[in-house]
């Protein structure tokens, strides 16, 4: 490592790091601010559906990634990453500019969230092949040494994105509405495609043609090795069960439950991302730590617990200071899972394994619709109250029956990367 470089950014002296990290950023400014301004969209045009709407938009997205980010996780281990990335963003690309142009025009009426729907599902699909293939890479890129800080450098950048993307799609919503700001948006992609086309790397795992074979076989992969198996059941866990309450339903939680509007909104996700980019940094210096089973327990306890207080609160500042909670958790749990998984998996299995990551986001955007649906009668409040709970007996089970995962620690390893 040169001299004088901080060891938290040491990942960074690789070249090829430092252009995949900045095209995470832009892909994770874009994606938080396409979500919110697309709900703000329904409110707007469809105010007496928003609840039932926002759930068919969020399931669309669900619905993807559970379908392709399997497949891509196979296709991440077929061809050559670099050009799997290439052709995602490309596709994303043209995908959105359909999208705006919809929001913009609203050319079939009532009819038109259909069209949107549709192109957000095929659009969240690319995302969905990209992901695997974009985090099977970084071991190519800053070799095994370096894993642990990278990993953490990349869910820092993405979680800061966060309280800079939503509280900046609330202001500049009400500003020039969400139509033009979706447009606005797509200018992102001027920085994301030439990033990743300066890549030079080589990565590329050893499955074959049959794409379903392939998956079959990251499916058999990961049953077979208990604690990849409990990691990921913890991320799924808190994806799938508590997310869709206190992370995709939050707009309307602030905007219907609290009465506090686009503004209150920003503040729980500053809340939000400041807790994650703060969990994250700390993990970037301390790789030792975000390798350790008992971190990635922990993390899932307290976003459990910081869940359950979301859903009694009625306080902005206590919900704001709650997110600040779930923040630090759900980046402690992430980059803990990521650590350990990548440290385990052999490379062949890489992109197939880091395919079921995506799948608990999608499990939970695609939860998001009969939960809105049960919301929309039930209330939101006894919704959220069930699903905080749920988590935490989930993830108690899951630490009991593999207790495994509390014991595991980080190995020592040795860089594959280019010099």
């Amino acid at each position: 490592m040169p001299s004088g470089t901080p060891q938290a950014f040491r990942a960074l002296r690789h070249r090829n790091f430092r252009f995949l990290l900045a095209g995470t950023v832009l892909v994770g400014l874009v994606g938080p601010l396409h979500f919110v301004t697309q709900i703000f969209w329904v409110q707007h045009v469809y105010p007496e559906q928003q609840i039932i709407y926002t759930g068919l938009l969020l399931g669309g997205r669900g619905l993807a990634t559970l379908l392709f980010s399997l497949i891509g996780g196979a296709i991440a281990d077929r061809f050559e990453r670099r050009q799997v990335l290439l052709g995602c963003e490309s596709a994303s690309l043209v995908l959105n500019i359909f999208v705006a142009l919809l929001m913009l025009m609203t050319p079939f009426g009532g009819a038109t969230i259909i069209g949107v729907v549709a192109l957000t599902f095929l659009a969240s699909a690319t995302q969905a092949i990209d992901h695997p293939a974009r985090q099977a890479s970084i071991p190519s890129v800053v070799g095994m040494d370096d894993l642990g800080n990278a990993i953490s450098l990349n869910s820092a950048a993405q979680q800061l994105m966060i309280p800079i993307a939503i509280p900046l799609a609330a202001v500049l919503n009400g500003a020039f509405g969400p139509g033009v700001l979706y447009a606005a948006s797509l200018f992102t992609w001027l920085g994301i495609i030439p990033l990743i086309a300066m890549l030079n790397y080589e990565s590329r795992g050893e499955a074959g043609r049959q794409m379903l074979r392939a998956v079959v076989d990251g499916l058999l992969y990961t049953r077979r090795h208990v604690v990849i198996l409990a990691a990921v059941g913890l991320v799924f866990v808190m994806h799938g069960v508590g997310m869709p309450g206190v992370g995709n339903l939050g707009v309307i939680w602030a905007t219907e439950i609290l009465e506090v509007g686009e503004e209150g909104f920003a503040l729980m996700a500053f809340g939000w991302g400041g807790g994650a980019v703060a969990g994250s940094m700390y993990f970037a210096q301390r790789p030792d730590v975000a390798g350790r089973g008992s971190t990635l327990v922990l993390a899932a306890i307290a976003f459990a617990v910081s869940a359950i207080i979301f859903a009694f609160s009625r306080s902005i500042w206590l919900t704001a200071v709650t997110n600040v909670g779930l923040g630090v958790a759900l980046s402690a749990s992430t980059v803990s899972a990521s650590v350990i998984i990548q440290q385990k998996v052999v490379e062949g299995m890489r992109g197939r394994v880091m395919g079921l990551f995506p799948l608990t986001n999608g499990f939970a955007m695609l939860l998001t619709f009969p939960i809105s649906a049960i919301a929309q009668s039930a209330g939101l409040p006894i919704v959220l109250t069930v699903l905080g709970w749920t988590t935490l007996g989930l993830s108690a089970l899951i630490v009991l029956v593999v207790p495994q995962i509390r014991r595991v620690r980080p190995e020592p390893v040795y860089s594959t990367a280019p010099g």
